[in-house]
């Protein structure tokens, strides 16, 4: 059902791009996505509500004339935007993801897809570097595996696949590669997919209908089970109970878990230990904000995506200065190339600088952080902001400065030679700091979750 619906958006969007200049259809078309049709219904989604408005003013029956010419009659046109818009999926035979039921489409006579589908994530547009590496390795590998070989399934291989990094670093953009994949080299498996906090409001609303056999028969008859934001089930009784037993009666029959967190398990602290357990015992893959070169490479092939040109100088200027998701990157160059279309201007290192000037006030206020990092590191562990920037060898206040040092590279984007001239030390000091904070992180799991929590203290 997938193929059939990108069969019909597939000619549909080459006339739009026939009718429309390049920027124009960039612009307002190019992230389109068909996710529903029926006799009466073509819906679309888009991902902000402008865009939306816009297609919804100005091509709309322009839309429903090249559907009309394609499927062989007209539908009336609905766009969604998923910026704060979702399909409903709480109907009452609990449609939780979304992907291919081929038997329910034909019976209902419609194809229903999640507002927020995106079957342009792929592995080919996924761009892998130090940061994120062993995280596309293994998210390829689940993509590659025999789904019809026992002795593949009996092995449990990459089961479960934890995946966990911050925010708008590419975990969900591997979580969809995946499914893309496997639909395509399984058309008759049955994929779900579903967001951590959408498990709980689904769960609640079975309840309150008492149609929770159906719902659980619609995640445990699985052959692919991909929850993505895990973590939004710690501390909810009801909803981990439901996990936990959704979870064995999968795993059991070696079918293939794949989730995603912001945080790994063991830094989930009101997780219930048996679904931690759990979590770990298969792969953990993390993936962290992307360095300087891996943003330079993002950065390149969005502009090629969205077909707007940018100097080196000005790509190099953004990924110096929009260092926090790969989410901000994308979106500097949409608005760039927005602005080129809207206004039909060339676009300028200084109208660049213009429109990042947050993101470079940002980087601009990370000697700021770094006093805001001592103070709270001051206090955690007793020891005053003098001390830290002392000469003293104390062995507190040496523990308190190894760990200013590590969070400070971790969140801010000071070099070690900056941290190195505000602290009065050695840059070859550092590098020793930084080793140390993370080799004991590595054998001490508390003294690793205290880390975390004074982190996302500081980004918060």
């Amino acid at each position: 059902m997938l193929e059939k619906l990108e069969s019909i958006w597939l000619p549909i969007s080459e006339e739009l791009r026939k009718n429309h200049p390049d920027t124009a259809y960039n612009l307002w078309f190019s992230d389109m996505e068909l996710v529903s049709l029926t006799a009466k219904e073509a819906m679309f989604t888009t991902p902000t509500n402008l865009k939306r408005n816009v297609i919804l003013d100005n091509f709309a029956e322009e839309i429903a004339d090249i559907t009309e010419k394609i499927v062989g009659f007209r539908p009336r046109v609905v766009i969604l935007s998923t910026e704060n818009e979702e399909i409903d999926l709480s109907a009452p035979s609990i449609e939780i993801f979304t992907k291919i039921e081929r038997g329910e489409a034909e019976k209902d006579d419609s194809i229903v897809m999640p507002s927020d589908y995106r079957s342009d994530y792929t592995f080919d547009n996924f761009i892998a570097g130090s940061s994120n590496d062993f995280a596309y390795a293994a998210a390829r590998a689940v993509s590659d595996k025999d789904l019809d070989d026992p002795e593949t399934l009996r092995a449990n291989m990459f089961n479960p696949l934890f995946i966990y990094g911050p925010s708008g670093v590419g975990k969900t953009h591997l979580l969809y590669a995946i499914t893309n994949k496997l639909a395509k080299r399984y058309p008759n498996k049955k994929i779900v997919y579903i967001k951590g906090e959408e498990f709980t409001n689904q769960l609640v609303e079975a309840i309150r209908k008492k149609t929770t056999a159906q719902f659980r028969e619609k995640l445990r008859m699985v052959d692919v089970l991909l929850i993505d934001d895990i973590q939004f089930v710690a501390g909810r009784e009801a909803t981990q109970l439901e996990v936990f037993n959704t979870f064995n009666a999968v795993y059991e029959e070696r079918k293939q878990i794949i989730l995603t967190s912001d945080r790994p398990p063991y830094e989930i602290r009101t997780l219930e230990e048996r679904l931690r357990t759990r979590f770990m015992s298969g792969i953990l893959a993390d993936i962290s904000l992307p360095d300087y070169d891996l943003r330079l490479a993002i950065l390149q092939q969005k502009a090629k995506d969205h077909k707007i040109y940018l100097p080196s100088e000005i790509l190099k200027y953004i990924a110096e200065n929009v260092t926090a998701s790969i989410r901000q990157l994308e979106g500097v160059v949409k608005k760039l190339g927005a602005i080129k279309f809207l206004q039909g201007s060339d676009i300028t290192l200084e109208r660049v600088k213009e429109i990042t000037k947050d993101f470079a006030q940002a980087k601009e206020n990370d000697s700021r952080k770094f006093e805001e990092i001592i103070v709270s590191v001051s206090t955690k562990y007793g020891v005053s902001k003098e001390d830290i920037l002392s000469s003293k060898r104390n062995k507190e206040i040496v523990l308190a400065r190894h760990i200013c040092v590590y969070i400070a590279r971790e969140i801010t984007s000071l070099s070690q030679s900056q941290i190195a001239k505000i602290l009065n030390r050695d840059r070859s000091t550092l590098v020793s700091s930084e080793k140390f904070v993370k080799d004991r992180m590595a054998e001490d799991n508390e003294f690793a979750l205290d880390i975390k929590e004074l982190i996302r203290e500081l980004n918060s």
